[in-house]
């Protein structure tokens, strides 16, 4: 089998991993994002064949503080991805590098790493996040808006008379009761926000790679129909930016 790291994308809801060896990806999966998770699958997957363990992590260093102890007594040699000035032919646009969602920094170096051509990054998570990125891979800037279900969220803890289930419903049609028009809004808002931002990068920078990503990525593709048909969706696209930023550490 050879050396076979596994791999962590930690993320606000949900934790990705996978075992890669050098012939490729071995097998993966999600679990939630919380220390007794992560714990529960090092025992499920038995860490003898693993030599050592690469980590994002978007949570706070006081958040992050139960993870790294496990990493720490797991035995094995581990390494935390961080976001950076410069990487394989992408430049960050932020003053403040450490400020930047390392999520997001993964995901911009994979992506230009598969196209080397300007693109647009989404990540459709429980933030909606779209990075852009023009052809000399320099980091043209990007957008945090709020996810699928936090929109809601917001909307029953914020609004006094705006009630409905949680029963999730993926549309763009203009809702005719309370509920359908949360639940359709907040999809045309996410909708709306990426098709405004692929429009605003093109006027800038010409035709654009568009990569898809996250939990909600195929939901959102399915409600863009036609006009999706030439995006990337990349389940792993964080996870695939691991292996060349910490290279590069």
């Amino acid at each position: 089998m050879g050396l076979v790291s596994l791999e962590l994308d930690v993320g606000n809801s949900a934790l990705k991993w996978r075992l890669m060896s050098e012939a490729g990806r071995l097998q993966g999966g999600r679990v939630a994002s919380s220390p007794d998770a992560l714990r529960l699958l090092f025992d499920e997957l038995s860490l003898e064949n693993v030599t050592d363990i690469k980590v994002a992590s978007v949570g706070s260093v006081e958040r992050d503080e139960p993870l790294m102890h496990l990493l720490a007594t797991s035995g094995l040699p581990f390494k935390v991805a961080v976001s950076q000035s410069f990487c394989s032919g992408v430049r960050n646009s932020y003053a403040d590098t450490s400020r930047m969602g390392v999520d997001r920094w993964l995901a911009m170096v994979a992506a230009f790493g598969v196209c080397r051509r300007a693109c647009v990054v989404v990540d459709a998570g429980t933030a909606l996040t779209i990075d852009v990125v023009d052809g000399g891979g320099m980091h043209r800037g990007g957008y945090i808006i709020p996810g699928v279900a936090m929109s809601a969220r917001a909307l029953a803890e914020h609004t006094g008379r705006v009630r409905f289930d949680g029963a999730d419903k993926q549309s763009l049609a203009p809702g005719k009761d309370t509920e359908s028009c949360v639940h359709h809004g907040k999809w045309l808002a996410q909708y709306g926000a990426v098709q405004a931002s692929i429009e605003l990068a093109e006027a800038d920078q010409g035709p654009s790679e568009v990569f898809v990503t996250g939990g909600d990525a195929q939901g959102l593709i399915a409600l863009a129909g036609n006009y999706a048909r030439h995006w990337r969706y990349c389940e792993e696209l964080v996870l695939d930016g691991l292996a060349p930023v910490l290279a590069s550490c």
